[in-house]
């Protein structure tokens, strides 16, 4: 009987290695660490378990039996969809493991912004202990959250914000109809979330009529006491207009986990704001997201590899089109 094996191309938590391991999978690694870009696989891999590298068209092209590709967390804008509904390959991912963590970041940055906690760390461990009188607050209760975005994760942060800190909500979702919760408003323009908004959060994939949409323009329209929160993606943030922004006082600053480029340069100049807060794209790394992200992605490679239907098959509709499955 066919031994599958499954190509585990970034680190994983052991949870989903041993569950990998467990249904008589053959796990296999590449021969060199990858970062950014996945580019040898064997020919024979049946499976690819993949974090945040990129796959190519030409990875998956030159693995004939290849049924899964599945993703370590949500968006999957790192691998090449059409190339793999193309060769009937399934495409998976893990939609709600990541997004309590996401969310307590999102509302981690906010309390530290309002609150001047990192400025305040830094001066203090030389020994400035006067700031204290410098650097006012600002409390998050009675304020307004405006919302780019209300997915599953965008749900979870007003729902703190709103039932636990007191705040207010607008959110603007073109695919939302109505919201049912208390405090929160839909509106319909994301002109009215940049105007009235106290923080602005953006909850939405990166796609390539989306590029920059948060530019100079947009950011002029926000209030100048007004926060960015970007844990989404990299892309849809002008940086250098950003910088800009913040450092003339048009807004008051921005908490990023993500960047255009990633990994991020050594030198940004949004390093050298202060009012800035930045994070390396870990705002899903807690101990329970990746083991919940690690052990969800195996369970769709060992249900593909066993012929069935894969739980969270995000290009369902193309392989329907194509009709193309590779089993």
């Amino acid at each position: 009987m066919k031994r599958y094996k499954v190509m585990v191309a970034q680190p994983i938590a052991k949870e989903g290695l041993e569950r990998l391991e467990q249904a008589g999978l053959e796990v296999i690694y590449p021969e060199q660490p990858v970062d950014d870009r996945l580019l040898e696989v064997p020919e024979d891999c049946d499976a690819i378990l993949i974090r945040t590298a990129q796959i190519g068209r030409q990875v998956i092209e030159q693995c004939p039996q290849l049924k899964v590709i599945a993703r370590h967390g949500i968006g999957v804008d790192n691998i090449d969809m059409a190339a793999a509904s193309e060769k009937g390959i399934f495409v998976t991912n893990v939609p709600r493991s990541n997004t309590n963590s996401v969310a307590e970041h999102v509302v981690g940055m906010m309390i530290a912004l309002a609150h001047h906690i990192v400025k305040a760390d830094k001066v203090l461990r030389k020994g400035r202990f006067e700031v204290r009188n410098l650097f006012i607050g600002s409390e998050l209760a009675g304020k307004t959250l405006g919302l780019i975005g209300y997915g599953n994760i965008g749900r979870l942060v007003v729902n703190k914000c709103t039932s636990g800190l007191g705040m207010n909500a607008i959110v603007y979702d073109p695919y939302v109809k109505e919201v049912h919760l208390d405090g929160v408003r839909l509106v319909d323009s994301i002109e009215t979330i940049l105007t009235e908004s106290d923080f602005v959060s953006l909850h939405l994939p990166y796609l390539p009529e989306m590029h920059h949409f948060i530019n100079a323009e947009a950011l002029k329209k926000m209030k100048n006491s007004a926060y960015l929160i970007n844990c989404a993606r990299g892309g849809l943030v002008d940086e250098e207009a950003l910088y800009h922004a913040i450092q003339s006082g048009d807004i008051a600053g921005a908490g990023l986990d993500v960047f255009e480029d990633e990994p991020a340069p050594k030198q940004h100049l949004l390093w050298e704001l202060e009012q800035v807060i930045v994070t390396p794209h870990m705002a899903a790394h807690t101990k329970d997201a990746l083991i919940r992200m690690a052990v969800g992605a195996a369970d769709e490679i060992i249900a593909v590899l066993n012929g069935k239907e894969p739980a969270h098959c995000v290009n369902r509709h193309q392989l329907n089109r194509t009709g193309a499955i590779n089993q």
